[in-house]
């Protein structure tokens, strides 16, 4: 019988994981309309201000979309790690491992097909991916030196 710090609910995962990918297909349409808009903008001789501002909002949105993804994957840590055990935290670091790294080959496929740099589509993954990483060398170096 398994107790409730086994496992990670279901549901949690589920939430957590549609929301990353809602964020990052947000960033990806919004950073694809920005440069697509940019690149038809500086084809033609005057930009005018209304053009400006319009690159302008994409860009927020594009900034909004990709700080969305950094704050729910935050939260979802903070909560894991405060709420769960060893096991669970480990689960978590893998199921995200394996969704960056997803995020990266997908990343790498639009990059192909259309002329969005790669950098630019792995850019909200690059933050969460190296608090990831420094969390989890501070787990097992912590669990290695407790005992």
């Amino acid at each position: 019988m398994q107790t409730k710090n086994e496992r990670l609910p279901s549901l949690f995962l589920l939430i957590y994981m549609v929301l990353l990918l809602i964020s990052y297909s947000m960033y990806v349409i919004w950073e694809n309309t920005r440069l697509s808009h940019a690149q038809q903008w500086l084809s033609e001789t005057n930009i005018t201000q209304n053009g400006v501002d319009s690159i302008s909002q994409l860009g927020r949105w594009t900034t909004l979309s990709e700080s969305m993804f950094l704050v729910i994957f935050v939260i979802a840590m903070i909560v894991v790690m405060y709420r769960y055990q060893k096991k669970p935290v480990s689960q978590f670091f893998i199921g995200n491992l394996a969704l960056f790294v997803g995020f990266a080959i997908v990343s790498y496929v639009i990059s192909l097909m259309s002329s969005l740099p790669i950098g630019n589509l792995i850019q909200p993954v690059i933050i969460p991916t190296f608090v990831l990483i420094a969390v989890y060398i501070y787990r097992l170096w912590k669990t290695r030196y407790e005992k």
